[in-house]
């Protein structure tokens, strides 16, 4: 009987978002190559059961700080009781729980960094507080080796948390673009649910709710509505506190109507199919899932100049990438593509082409799929 190396992904964030869609990609795609693999995260979220019908298993682990010293001693317990091989997390309360948890079980570690390292939401300065050195430390001491999304990340492990370079693997991350592909004939049934004529313009933002740019969104939008273009504006994500602010911000605006907050949908082939271009204003990102999506459904992209962005986004050729907080500049780059149908298609072929070729799930799985028998290798070896 071949025993197959065990794998405990490991999460601790609760809105939806590209991360989540990333470890559930890896989850379905590596027993197909030999892993059997697992979530550990708190039960109580939502998203845990999405996983259990993808026929996940899962254990239920809240890491309630990053001093939580109970969850750091069950996640070594349960490393040894399950024997799981790798320790693989995903969010900065698990890098500085079940990291250190992992390898006091035993097993080999690894992290992801989804996002931009120690940033500082409200200055989008580095962080250099006793929390911010604390968790470099984490990263450089209790792991085997690291994951950066984005070049941009790979940088900043390096240099900002002075990880050796040699732990340090960029992986971009991937999409199955077959379903977006499929759904690109269905283009009016989503918008007559949401109420926008054949000829108006739909721009749609999918992101958590929360710190995701989406105050500058609605203030470019109240502008190109003002210059005449007939703008729907459709927001779908969850969040703790963002919601409310984007409907009294729309509602100062004027444009109220013609913003629609969907909350968390799980049609997103659909929703874009019915979109005519997708904005992502984030002053902050990783490597954009929600931005490869839009590509494979072949609408141009219009994207804050940040992390990965500019690794997906190609200015003049799938899209538009603008300064963070430019409200201006995001209005100018939507009534360009207001103004020009021609150019949002050939913009839309080029994004779907670029991420059938370079983005998909299988090409990222394979990856991490070598880095983990690397990482066992490596264990092997030292055993």
């Amino acid at each position: 009987m071949v025993v197959r190396p065990k794998i405990l992904m490991v999460h601790n964030y609760s809105s939806w978002g590209g991360n989540l869609a990333t470890v559930l990609a890896l989850c379905k795609g590596l027993p197909a190559r030999g892993f059997a693999v697992a979530l550990a995260a708190p039960r109580s979220e939502p998203y845990v059961a999405r996983f259990e019908k993808a026929g996940v298993p899962t254990f239920d682990v809240e890491i309630k700080n990053k001093y939580h010293l109970a969850a750091c001693r069950r996640y070594a317990g349960l490393v040894k009781k399950e024997g799981f091989d790798i320790v693989h997390t995903h969010t900065r309360r698990a890098d500085f729980v079940a990291g250190l948890g992992g390898r006091l079980g035993g097993a080999a570690t690894l992290s992801t960094q989804h996002g931009q390292i120690n940033l500082d939401r409200q200055t989008l300065k580095e962080r250099r507080d006793l929390s911010a050195l604390f968790y470099c430390f984490c990263l450089r001491s209790f792991f085997d080796k690291h994951v950066a999304v984005s070049a941009e990340i790979t940088g900043e492990l390096r240099t900002r948390c002075r990880v050796r370079a040699a732990k340090v693997t960029h992986i971009p991350n991937g999409i199955e673009a077959a379903p977006f592909v499929a759904a690109a004939g269905d283009r009016l049934s989503f918008r007559y649910e949401v109420g926008a004529r054949r000829w108006a313009l739909v721009a749609t933002v999918v992101a958590s709710l929360d710190a995701k740019g989406h105050a500058d969104l609605l203030k470019a939008a109240a502008e190109v509505v003002s210059g005449g273009v007939d703008l729907h504006v459709v927001v779908v994500g969850e969040g703790h506190w963002g919601g409310p602010a984007i409907s009294k911000g729309a509602a100062e605006l004027g444009i109220a109507e013609r913003v629609h907050l969907l909350g968390y949908r799980d049609d997103i082939p659909r929703i874009l199919a019915g979109s005519d271009m997708f904005v992502l204003p984030t002053p902050s990102e990783g490597l954009s899932i929600a931005i490869m999506e839009a590509m494979a459904a072949a609408l141009p992209v219009v994207a804050t100049a940040v992390g990965g962005n500019a690794e997906l986004v190609e200015p003049g050729r799938t899209g538009y990438l603008v300064p963070v907080g430019d409200a201006v500049a995001l209005a100018d780059a939507v009534r360009k593509l207001a103004k020009d149908p021609a150019r949002r298609r050939g913009m839309g072929r080029a994004g779907r082409s670029r991420v059938t070729l370079e983005f998909t799930a299988d090409k990222m799985v394979d990856r991490y799929a070598r880095l983990y028998e690397e990482l066992l290798r490596t264990k092997g070896a030292k055993a």
